[in-house]
């Protein structure tokens, strides 16, 4: 009788003290993780840093940052790097859009880049990241107000959309320039042509460039 009542009391504390153990938190676990649900330091370490145009022109393959626009955040990607012995080039990109951007390409007239075909010209092959997937070509860069009038598309323009979506927040070096486009301002006069002002974001009529606006062509 003694022994059935110690082995009646061994297994009465035996399922007490499972049963203590089923309703007991886990404490080994990381209860703020889930594989649906990261932890809240993961996503810190994951989501992208804000673009910084000095911070990007040394920044490596595939860096990604955001800029916030007024119509909402913009994610752009460094798509190529290329190093000289003089220097390094990088081609960036436009996530919103799918406008790959060039690196500055010197500066030249609006004449030369179009009848030279330098967005297509070997020797800029560096500039444009040895990039070959992708159809370069000089910007369009007609005014908003001018989508679907004086032969131009019902379209904002390359210089407009890249302005909207923060250019020149990723760029270095752009505040200071007047950039070539590919769009005629002929009705204003023959030799005219638009151009984008990298200091205030516009797009300006009259830069035939005169060998001194910068050129940065762009593919999709």
């Amino acid at each position: 009788m003694k022994i059935t009542s110690i082995l009646i009391g061994v297994l009465f504390a035996t399922a007490a003290f499972l049963l203590a153990q089923a309703l007991s938190p886990n404490k080994g676990a990381d209860l703020s993780a889930s594989p649906s649900q990261p932890r809240s330091d993961d996503v810190g370490k994951s989501a992208p840093e804000t673009c910084d145009p000095q911070t990007i022109a040394k920044a490596v393959k595939g860096y990604t940052c955001v800029v916030k626009t007024k119509s909402g955040s913009v994610a752009w990607r460094v798509e190529a790097v290329i190093s000289t012995e003089s220097r390094t080039f990088r081609v960036v990109k436009d996530l919103k859009s799918g406008l790959y951007v060039s690196d500055d390409m010197g500066k030249h007239s609006h004449e030369s880049a179009k009848k030279e075909n330098l967005c297509q010209s070997p020797d800029y092959s560096n500039q444009r990241g040895n990039l070959t997937s992708v159809t370069w070509r000089l910007p369009s860069g007609y005014p908003r107000s001018l989508n679907g009038k004086n032969g131009f598309p019902n379209q904002n323009s390359d210089f407009v959309i890249l302005e909207d979506d923060g250019i020149r927040q990723v760029v270095s070096g752009v505040a200071s320039k007047y950039f070539i486009s590919s769009s005629e301002a002929g009705k204003i006069s023959d030799y005219m042509s638009y151009g984008f002002d990298g200091e205030f974001g516009g797009i300006d009529a009259g830069c035939n460039g005169n060998g001194m606006a910068s050129l940065r062509c762009v593919a999709q």
